[in-house]
Formats: structure tokens, C-alpha cells, sequence
């Protein structure tokens, strides 16, 4: 294999393979690329199994071939060398020689013989998905999946056909549940049960979306998720699992509804959870007449207390929250109010943007 690149396309599509390839070293290959020249065009594959990425870039080709290298050396080197061209040529007993004006790297590889099969990515029926709307979705559930490996299920978003073109990405560890509803696909998929896609995965869709100069393509076939930018493609293998009935856990009769403006409250929030208990980091929420107060306690470190004005008349309610769990769902609501539906101490608060509705998020209450 022998071909020359441009160090700038070459150091972007490095980059674009970095967080997929294995990191734990238990299988040495997977800690690799796979470099395959084919004409004037370079590809590099990497892959930990589970999730897997090819990106394409033009080289002057010279020599067809296959190498792989290991993913971090790689990158080191082509970071380092000044912005000019590379000429990459493989040598016996696969070594690689890399030069670039005064510079030369000789580095080991690994046969590409031993390099996993990947899917063919272009043979795909690719379906255009708006951008904005996929990305408004990861970012609104994303941080609601669970991280506990005994519970396989939850441990990605569950994306399926709600109503004719309407779609939602649907996360829960428990604790939280957040749902949010677009209409994603131009054309819609043939998608009659709905999937889950594992968090790793869902992350690399997530950097791929931001690249995006239009709208990206989709594939779901035989329990992979596939993705097309431009010349960069994505696969991610499907979690195999029955995602729970997550409607149970939605309330059904809150009968409290509250106006609360957002950036005050996640303001007071931040405040009054710097004395929370560090690992519960509860906090309690006292509704009163046209006001909400904020409180924490810490034998340890203290006690801290805010005021909000709010519209609220009726009963008076104290509930518990994880402080935590309610500021990562400000952190992606928009408009300047939400709204927080509730029923008593003990039944799970509902908050939503005021602005938009589209986006629902679930908190369970916790004694404090």
C-alpha cells in the first residue's frame, strides 16, 4: 500500500474514529484502524463491535492495500507534523513508514486479515432525517439513561412510531423518565416496533449530527442502526431487549400545576444544592401561596434556603427532589417559564417547558 494525503483531511477523519475504537486493550486489533486504499480513495475503519465508523477521504493512490495502525500512534503523529503532505507506504513485515518533508515515522502494524468484518454501509436504503430534530431529541433524553449494566435494556434510548410521522426517543433509569416527540424522517421508515439504541452509539450519532451540513441518512437493518454524513458512515448494534412499559411511570391525574420561571429557579437550585448531602444531594420544595422556597440540610456543612415568586394557590406541599436530577433537565428545557405538575409528596412531578410541549420529563419524589 502506498499513497500521499493532505495532512488536514487526513488528521479529520482520524479524529472522527478516535472515541469508537476500543479503549480497554482486551483485544489488541480493535485498538486499531483499518486503513484500506482502494484508487484515490482512503478509508478508515474502526470499531469496538458494538458501534463502528468508516470515513472516506480523496488521497493520490498509488498502491491498493490494507494496514492497520494503531488509532492513538496515529493520530500523535499526523497531529505533530507540520501542514504539508504525508506519504504513507507499507513495508515487509508490516511495518508503515510515514514521511512528511523532513520528518519520517517508522511504526508496527497489525495484519488487516485479523480486523473484524464490517457491514457494507453503501448497499443501505438510507431514509433523510432532519438534523435539528434528531439532535434536540439526544440531547433532551440522553442524559436519562441508565448506566447499570444489570439493566441492559436501560442502558440505551428506545426510539419508536408514535403517530403517523411523529417519533419518539424515549430514556429512563428509574429515577427519571424523559420523552421527547418530532417528526424526524422525510420519508418514513418501515419501523413497526420500536428499538433501542445504546448510549455509546447514540453519543457517535450525536457528534456526527454536528458535522451535518444538511439532513443525514438512516437505516435500520436486522438489529443495527445505520447513518450516513457525506462520506462518513456510522453502524450501531441494536440493544436485543424488551424496553419496559414506560407510559406506567407517566402521572395520570396531577391536579397542581405551576408557572416557574426557569433560569431563577435553576439559579436557586445551584445554590441551595452546594450544601445538599453529597450523595443524595436532595433538596425539598415547599409550594405555599405565590411562593416557592428552595431548602437543603447538611449536619455536616449546614443549611441553605431560597425564595421564588411563583403563581400558586392551594394546599400547601412539600416534596423531595434529587438535585441533580432536576438540573439536568433545566440544562436542555428552553423558554423563559416551565411548568410543574404535581399531586402530593409521594407521586412523581412532571416538568415541561411553558413554551414548548413537546419534551416531557418525569422525576420520582425521594424522602428527606
Amino acid at each position: 500500500m502506498k499513497f500521499s494525503v493532505e495532512r488536514a483531511p487526513l488528521l479529520d477523519a482520524l479524529q472522527k474514529t478516535q472515541s469508537v475504537v476500543e479503549k480497554r486493550g482486551t483485544v489488541q486489533i480493535l485498538s486499531n484502524i483499518l486503513c484500506t486504499l482502494d484508487g484515490m480513495t482512503l478509508s478508515l475503519s474502526a470499531t469496538d463491535l458494538e458501534v463502528g465508523v468508516k470515513v472516506s477521504i480523496p488521497v493520490d493512490g498509488r498502491q491498493n492495500g490494507r494496514v492497520t495502525l494503531s488509532a492513538k500512534n496515529f493520530l500523535d503523529i499526523v497531529k505533530e507534523l507540520p501542514e504539508r503532505t504525508i506519504d504513507v507506504v507499507k513495508k515487509d513485515n508490516h511495518w508503515v513508514e510515514v514521511t512528511s518533508g523532513k520528518s519520517k515515522f517508522t511504526v508496527v502494524s497489525l495484519s488487516a486479515d485479523e480486523y473484524p468484518a464490517l457491514p457494507s454501509f453503501e448497499q443501505k436504503e438510507y431514509l433523510e432525517a432532519r438534523v435539528d430534530s434528531l439532535k434536540e431529541m439526544i440531547d433532551k433524553t440522553s442524559f436519562a439513561v441508565s448506566t447499570d449494566a444489570t439493566r441492559y435494556h436501560l442502558n440505551g434510548v428506545y426510539f419508536e412510531s408514535v403517530d403517523q410521522a411523529l417519533f419518539r426517543m424515549v430514556a429512563t433509569d428509574g429515577h427519571r423518565l424523559s420523552f421527547v416527540d418530532q417528526e424526524v424522517f422525510l420519508r418514513l421508515p418501515d419501523l413497526k416496533r420500536g428499538v433501542i439504541v445504546p448510549r455509546k452509539g447514540l453519543m457517535e450519532l450525536r457528534r456526527i449530527l454536528d458535522v451535518a451540513s444538511a439532513n443525514v441518512g438512516l437505516a435500520f437493518e436486522r438489529g443495527y442502526l445505520f447513518c450516513r454524513v457525506d462520506e462518513t458512515y456510522l453502524f450501531v448494534r441494536l440493544i436485543d431487549g424488551e424496553y419496559p412499559d414506560y407510559r406506567q411511570v407517566i402521572p395520570k391525574t396531577p391536579d397542581k400545576k405551576v408557572l416557574i420561571p426557569r433560569e431563577e429557579f435553576t439559579a436557586a437550585l445551584k445554590r441551595v444544592s452546594l450544601l445538599a448531602h453529597e450523595k443524595s444531594r436532595g433538596v425539598k420544595l415547599a409550594f405555599t401561596d405565590n411562593q416557592l422556597v428552595v431548602t437543603s440540610s447538611n449536619p455536616d456543612m449546614g443549611e441553605a434556603r431560597e425564595e421564588l415568586d411563583i403563581g400558586y394557590s392551594g394546599d400547601s406541599v412539600e416534596i423531595g427532589f434529587n438535585a441533580r436530577y432536576l438540573l439536568d433537565c433545566l440544562t436542555v428545557l428552553t423558554g423563559d417559564n416551565l411548568e410543574f405538575l404535581f399531586k402530593d409528596r409521594l407521586s412523581p412531578g412532571i416538568l415541561r417547558s411553558a413554551q414548548s410541549q413537546n419534551h416531557t420529563y418525569v422525576i420520582m419524589p425521594m424522602r428527606i
